[in-house]
Order: structure tokens, then C-alpha cells, then sequence
């Protein structure tokens, strides 16, 4: 079975439990991890690295 196929098997268990799809949109979050990944500088500790950065910014 493909995987797009396995998918429609779960849209409507997904749509019970969560909701209509728009009302679960992935896109603000995803538009704050293309915000903070080019914070991550470093490879070794790029947490501190994204807090480093943000208050540099503040």
C-alpha cells in the first residue's frame, strides 16, 4: 500500500479527533521555525545559540 493511500485511511479519524483542517494549520509554527533556524549557529549547543541570538536582536 503507498503511503498517500495509508493517509486517506486516517483523514476522517483525524478530522474527528482535531477538526476541520483549516482549523489545524500547520503554517505559524512552521513559520517560526524558518525564523529560528538560521539563529542555530552553532552545532554544539544551538539552543543557548537561538537565546544568544534572540537577545542580541531584543
Amino acid at each position: 500500500m503507498k503511503i498517500c493511500v495509508h493517509y486517506m485511511l486516517h483523514i476522517s479519524s483525524s478530522i474527528q479527533n482535531n477538526g476541520p483542517c483549516w482549523a489545524t494549520w500547520q503554517f505559524p509554527i512552521e513559520r517560526v521555525c524558518g525564523m529560528l533556524l538560521p539563529l542555530a549557529k552553532s552545532r554544539l549547543h544551538p539552543y543557548k545559540n537561538i537565546i544568544n541570538n534572540i537577545h542580541t536582536i531584543e
